[in-house]
């Protein structure tokens, strides 16, 4: 009943404008088809995910972090708030940082796989073979994902984001797949190499969020003012940064424990 009603909920959100939003009114179209394409990616995911713990049943707690991450993913990916992340690049970077460490450790800590397997048969498992054989070594899952973001937070592809929506679905799928590989890596193994790849995410995103704060020059398009600017670094930089601390001491203390 409560993931029928959140459906419900998120699909009946989405707004008319966000069409307009960064600047896409000239092709309304193709705009609205990718906002729907986004929001039915995670919707599609949940969906999946319902169908499988009708054979593999989760416990409460996962099931709860689970339905939560699909409403704030299929939310957030609607652009189901009619629009104010586009307002300026401050809000613009919320919804990143809520792509990268909100939704995607939600996601792992829910652990889902065993539903989805169950639901998607032989296929699933296929596709999902290569992402988890990546998902065993954290550095490397901590390189791609700081060169993901650093490649979207670059002036030219961040802004081709802003007045393309498919270049901006495209930006909001691979953050999603490079953090869920990144927090799959980090909050499930249990080797030391999980230290150095969240102190490398950690100075990786402290580093743009300093270049963004302490910038004289506004380097994207949809900036109303250089202090935008400077509280969208500050965004990334502090309250972005606290879950990989976090994160740091949770996994540092079950090492201990284990030694």
């Amino acid at each position: 009943m409560f993931v029928r009603l959140a459906l419900l909920l998120a699909v009946s959100a989405l707004p008319i404008h966000s069409v307009q939003a960064h600047g896409w009114g000239e092709d309304a179209t193709e705009a609205r088809l990718s906002a729907i394409l986004g929001g039915l990616l995670p919707t599609a995911l949940w969906m999946l995910y319902v169908i499988g713990a009708r054979d593999i049943r989760p416990t409460n707690d996962r099931r709860l972090m689970f339905h939560a991450a699909s409403l704030t993913a299929v939310m957030t990916m609607f652009g189901s708030t009619g629009g104010w992340f586009d307002k300026s690049s401050a809000l613009h970077m919320v919804q990143h940082m809520l792509i990268l460490v909100v939704i995607a450790p939600l996601y792992v800590l829910a652990r889902p796989l065993p539903q989805w397997f169950a639901a998607s048969g032989a296929t699933g498992i296929r596709l999902w073979k290569p992402f988890l054989r990546l998902s065993r070594h954290p550095l490397r899952t901590g390189i791609l994902q700081s060169l993901v973001i650093w490649f979207w937070h670059t002036p030219v592809f961040y802004n081709l984001a802003l007045v393309n929506p498919w270049w901006h679905l495209a930006e909001h799928i691979s953050f999603a797949l490079a953090s869920g590989l990144f927090w799959w890596s980090i909050l499930l193994r249990r080797t030391l190499t999980v230290l150095p790849a969240l102190v490398l995410t950690l100075m990786s995103t402290g580093m743009l969020g300093a270049l963004l704060t302490f910038a004289q020059t506004p380097f994207y398009d949809d900036l109303l003012n250089l202090q935008d600017q400077q509280l969208t670094g500050l965004i990334m930089w502090v309250p972005g940064g606290l879950p990989y601390l976090i994160a740091a001491g949770w996994c540092g203390l079950r090492l201990f424990r284990l030694g």
